[in-house]
């Protein structure tokens, strides 16, 4: 018999004598193709011996604490908090196997005595995934990304992919408007984007939302959450050509404050009073007064704009005001209870994007109760600001795991961990081409095989999310299912299948220029939906997120488009970044697609035979229906060093032939592996 202990954190516990503890260990599951790689799950039952009792901190009891705990063992020097997974590891006769963490499940008591303690294991994958939690994209540090939000970086980043290194550009997709081309009339519709010599209308600066390469967004969970990725798939192209479309909010970019930075007002002289220092435009608050007055004069404000109070670094108010040019206006911020040693700082920033200029004439902090001054600033310099964009307040709303999880489905990605902060990133067809053949022929017990019939799906479905886009809802309207998605049905007697994207995915237009009824090279995308009691009219859309490939400057001379400045003046673009569902070269013909299935190409209008699923899941899913496809139980007695060393991208060796390993239940006691293994076709 093995000797197998398993740890929580440097504790081995006890386990019942003589009991049989199993491992499944399974790879994408011919029962759920939707499987992510989870290597193991797996519950356990150890006794509840004093040992135990103290390492599981007398979990049935309420009435003491862990300090509290001392055995003959020694005292408690753990601090497990059993709310949270906690580190765990399994070794065969001293061998590490299996490392990830352990969450306890409850306690049997029998006799009014804690008789046993169940657990689950579960493996390095499941340990990534709670440290995700209930985090958003916009919980990252996106802070180098953040950029001047002004009519000339957006053109830049409209043209060309000029961002950031080529880490961000602006996608040709309007968030509100229905964007139509025509060359002849329509040249004071603002709608139209054609270019017309000096018609001051075109795409506006302020419509446009940057789009960030999905590559950066998983640097960043790396770096928040404190992981490696790595894997071949990670840097190959087109998965580096993916962007994320930073489409947050409804409607333009700047209907409100949100993704505008605060910028600190300097002031510039004091004419009274002590705790202010001009250095850092700080306030110390010195009195034992709790109750402050905060008043502020300004002039020649030529757009609408707020202040924001921070108290020891903290946003706690925010004041919006109106514009008033020439006038001088005192706004009373609000009545705060500032405590002895807090430090206060005024900001200020416009709650639209324009161009924003703004001159302070005076600040002044009163003590309410006394009415007396504690200090006067005077401020007389006229000061232009120039916002910057904060990327991480408009990421789409959606969980980071779901946003992992949804790049795994599209991809059929396999994710194996090589240790507890480090996980590999592949494809299930180069997970398996990286294994090594195992030979199992001597320890496989032939007394006893069984062959079954795969119980195969009735449907399968790859679908992105619903939408209600105008051209993708329309598409939905008119088809089985909606743009990009597959459905296939067969006549077998399964069940039936669907992947749901957390993603919508775009249908981009081709537009036709309506003064010569020919095709343009301008390729949009427009997040609108068309207005059910007036057809012209058309209302801002959200939806899901959106995830788009860029890759080249596209020439669109031959149909220049307009392209309007916070100055309201219009100027001809010849070029604009290439965005797409499709990664292709310049002139080449589409080649990846984001589309599930084989849908026409927007731009080229050609299908697009490289799919997600012709790409990634073809290969997995024609051997899954493969006629000769069949599914083995077979028993085998591995010495302990074939157990160490499979892994289930091995192909193990049996009856002179090569075997997929579907599923392998481990007993590490006795050495006995139940295979399920599938047949190569």
């Amino acid at each position: 018999m093995n000797q197998v202990d398993i740890y929580i954190g440097d504790y081995r516990l006890d386990l019942f004598k003589d009991e049989q503890i199993s491992i499944n260990l399974s790879i994408q599951n011919y029962q759920d193709i939707s499987k992510v790689f989870t290597d193991v799950t797996q519950p356990f039952t150890v006794p509840a011996s004093e040992w135990n009792n103290e390492v599981m901190h007398n979990y049935y009891r309420t009435d003491i604490t862990a300090s509290q705990i001392t055995t003959s063992y020694g005292s408690s020097a753990n601090t497990f908090d059993f709310r949270l997974r906690q580190a765990a590891r399994i070794e065969i006769n001293s061998i590490p196997f299996r490392t990830g963490v352990i969450q306890m499940n409850n306690v049997l008591i029998k006799d009014n005595e804690p008789n046993s303690y169940s657990i689950t294991f579960f493996g390095d994958l499941v340990n990534m995934s709670d440290l995700f939690g209930d985090d958003y994209l916009y919980d990252l540090d996106f802070a180098a990304f953040d950029h001047t939000y002004d009519s000339d970086t957006i053109k830049d980043g409209f043209e060309q992919d000029s961002l950031n290194g080529g880490t961000m550009f602006y996608p040709l997709m309007s968030p509100q408007r229905n964007w139509f081309y025509d060359s002849s009339g329509n040249a004071n519709d603002e709608a139209n984007i054609a270019w017309h010599n000096n018609a001051q209308r075109g795409v506006k600066y302020n419509e446009l939302k940057p789009a960030l390469l999905v590559t950066k967004i998983f640097e960043a969970i790396e770096s928040k959450y404190g992981l490696t990725f790595s894997g071949s798939f990670l840097t190959t192209s087109p998965f580096t050509k993916l962007f994320l479309w930073l489409h947050r909010y409804e409607g333009n970019l700047f209907t409100s404050s949100a993704g505008i930075d605060w910028e600190l007002i300097n002031f510039n002289s004091l004419n009274s009073g002590s705790g202010f220092d001009l250095a850092t435009e700080t306030w110390t608050v010195a009195s034992t007064e709790s109750s402050y007055r905060l008043r502020i004069t300004a002039t020649n404000v030529n757009a609408n704009y707020e202040y924001g109070v921070f108290q020891n670094g903290t946003l706690i108010s925010t004041t919006q005001v109106s514009a008033h040019a020439s006038s001088s206006v005192l706004t009373q911020l609000s009545n705060f209870n500032f405590q002895a040693g807090d430090t206060v700082q005024l900001y200020i920033r416009p709650t639209t994007a324009t161009s924003f200029n703004y001159q302070i004439t005076e600040y002044e902090t009163v003590i309410v109760d006394s009415q007396t001054d504690v200090f006067n600033v005077d401020q007389s310099l006229s000061a232009a600001y120039n916002f910057e964009l904060v990327v991480s307040s408009i990421m789409p709303e959606i969980k980071v795991k779901d946003f992992i999880g949804g790049i795994l489905q599209m991809h059929n990605l396999v994710v194996v961990p090589t240790s507890q902060t480090a996980f590999t990133f592949q494809t299930l067809d180069a997970f398996f081409a990286a294994g090594t053949d195992q030979n199992i022929e001597p320890y496989v017990n032939v007394d006893e095989v069984s062959v079954q019939r795969p119980s195969l799906y009735r449907q399968i479905e790859f679908a992105y999310a619903d939408t209600n886009q105008i051209l993708g809802f329309e598409f939905q309207r008119l088809n089985i299912s909606g743009y990009g998605d597959l459905f296939s049905d067969f006549s077998w007697d399964g069940p039936d299948f669907k992947l749901q994207l957390p993603f919508e995915n775009p249908l981009f237009e081709r537009l036709t220029n309506l003064g010569t009824s020919a095709l343009t090279n301008v390729l949009v995308y427009k997040s609108v939906t068309q207005n059910t009691n007036r057809s012209n009219e058309f209302n801002a859309y959200l939806g899901a997120p959106v995830l788009i490939y860029g890759e080249f400057s596209l020439d669109i001379s031959s149909n220049p488009i307009g392209f309007t400045d916070a100055s309201g003046n219009s100027t001809q673009v010849d070029a604009v970044w290439y965005a797409n569902v499709s990664s292709t070269s310049v002139g080449t013909g589409p080649a990846k697609s984001l589309n599930f299935g084989g849908d026409i190409d927007p731009f080229y209008l050609t299908t697009v035979n490289a799919s997600l699923f012709e790409t990634y899941w073809t290969n997995y899913i024609l051997g899954l229906y493969n006629v000769n496809r069949r599914v083995y139980q077979v028993k085998a007695i591995l010495p302990i060093g074939e157990i160490i060393k499979m892994q289930l991208n091995n192909k193990v060796i049996w009856n002179n032939e090569k075997w997929i390993i579907n599923n392998a239940a481990v007993n590490m006691a006795t050495n006995e592996v139940k295979f399920e293994l599938l047949n190569e076709v």
